[in-house]
């Protein structure tokens, strides 16, 4: 599985993520497994990703999964139910933070997934 801070990067030039991460300003706080991540971005733009203890840190947006949920959401050809963050949570115990600014930026969020699926397939 892949670094998640290489997948942030490749989405900076992912236009459909870039449109649906507009005008965010705030923390994104990612744990797969025993490892996290804490991105930092401006009005849409990521400024900065660094490794990060598995506690969000007061992130407004979080997602927190077991190595095998995020094997599974990042499969080529997820398992039902693993293809979207919501259903992931809701059938599979994917944790997510309950912030209007999660529900704001999901399309985003399930773009990054989609990505990083992508990112996979073509090899870690």
């Amino acid at each position: 599985m892949r670094d998640f801070a290489q997948v942030l990067q490749t989405a900076t030039e992912d236009f459909e993520f870039n449109r649906e991460m507009r005008y965010y300003t705030g923390k994104l706080h990612v744990s797969i497994g025993n490892k996290a991540w804490l991105a930092n971005y401006d009005d849409g733009k990521l400024l900065s990703v660094e490794p990060s203890g598995t506690d969000p840190e007061g992130a407004a947006i979080w997602i927190k999964g077991t190595d095998e949920q995020w094997n599974d959401m990042t499969a080529e050809y997820p398992r039902p139910f693993f293809q979207s963050l919501q259903s992931s949570s809701a059938k599979h115990g994917v944790l997510l933070s309950n912030t209007h600014q999660l529900y704001a930026y999901l399309p985003a969020l399930n773009r990054l997934m989609q990505i990083f699926r992508q990112l996979n397939v073509k090899g870690a």
